[in-house]
């Protein structure tokens, strides 16, 4: 099917509203008011969605433009269309994620290097053996053998 790329407005709303029928693949209805009519977003519209977005700007009305799954998905390839919001969503969660998340990955990932730089320095310090460490004390532990 043929599309032609229109520029309207999107609101946060409808972006989670197009977000989740991108990641289910599923059909969606965007209500775009006579303001919305005209905008940064880009949505690929068939002609007669364009035929009736015309219609209602002419009018001073807005329209309710109802995609499919193919449309959806094909508005998430277009530049600057809806993969461009999603970017620009994925960029208001890092903020949170820098605060909650990874300070608790990178704290984990820390005390296991760490872990594994201190059996390796001590490896390397005291050589192949039985040790016995009690505090910041380690012991060779010799053996009849």
């Amino acid at each position: 099917m043929s599309y032609t790329n229109v520029h309207v407005n999107i609101s946060e709303n409808q972006q989670q509203k197009l977000k989740h029928a991108v990641d289910t693949k599923s059909p969606v209805s965007i209500r775009l008011g006579y303001g919305d009519l005209c905008g940064s977003d880009v949505l690929a519209l068939t002609k007669s969605q364009v035929n009736r977005m015309t219609k209602a700007y002419q009018d001073g009305k807005g329209i309710t433009i109802k995609m499919s799954k193919r449309q959806v998905v094909h508005s998430m390839k277009i530049e600057g269309g809806i993969l461009g919001f999603l970017v620009g969503l994925a960029a208001k969660a890092l903020p949170f994620l820098a605060k909650t998340v990874l300070p608790t990955l990178v704290t984990g990932a820390l005390s296991v290097v760490g872990s594994a730089l201190v059996q390796e320095a001590t490896n390397k310090a005291m050589g192949n053996g039985l040790y016995l460490k009690k505090g910041s004390n380690i012991a060779r532990v010799e053996t009849d053998g």
